[in-house]
């Protein structure tokens, strides 16, 4: 009954067995190195998704910081002014209240709040609104009310808010920044 197998026979029987585990470890092998590759694809589209999500920040908020730099320089602008029309524009910081600008895409302040299509840029993905306030004003030291053209005018200081607001509504992303700022200006003597 115990029959023992010519040697060769023996020699092919675990040759049969040996190839069995090298195809079961080649296919482990296989399944480990796919697994590392499925992870470095996940890991790179994660990267690359932060990357982009830093991108549009840095570009909502220079938007915000943008908006605040041009409606200081429109401030500036209106205040070296001698016209009674440019004045009438910001007559109301002066009342307590608080004026909106929207930032056009040719760099203009528009005297409103932004509309849905009132982008800043050229691919119409960032809106750009800023709102000012005058929380304060003190005539300057050694001041004199000029009254030439009929109409007193005092020097003084004012204090600013400027708050800036950069949106990208297209990836729901929006940054505010304030701008705390003393500039000193004319003002006509009847608002003071």
């Amino acid at each position: 009954m115990n029959q023992k197998l010519p040697g060769r026979a023996r020699l092919s029987g675990r040759r049969l067995r040996q190839q069995g585990v090298a195809l079961f470890v080649s296919l482990m092998i296989l399944l480990i190195i796919s697994v590392i590759g499925i992870a470095a694809m996940r890991s790179s589209t994660f990267s690359a998704k932060v990357a982009m999500g830093t991108q549009l920040d840095a570009m909502v908020f220079e938007a915000a910081e943008s908006g605040i730099a041009v409606t200081m320089a429109h401030l500036v602008d209106l205040n070296a002014s001698d016209d009674a029309e440019v004045f009438d524009e910001i007559a109301g910081l002066f009342n307590g209240l608080t004026i909106t600008w929207c930032i056009a895409a040719s760099g203009e302040l528009v005297l409103q709040s932004c509309g849905a299509n009132q982008y800043m840029d050229a691919r119409n993905a960032l809106l750009v609104e800023t709102r000012s306030r005058a929380i304060g004003f003190s005539p300057a030291s050694g001041n004199q009310i000029s009254s030439t053209g009929g109409m007193g005018t005092i020097i003084g200081d004012f204090e600013l808010l400027i708050q800036g607001n950069g949106s990208m509504p297209g990836y729901n992303m929006s940054n505010r920044h304030i701008q705390h700022a003393l500039r000193r200006g004319m003002i006509p003597a009847q608002e003071f």
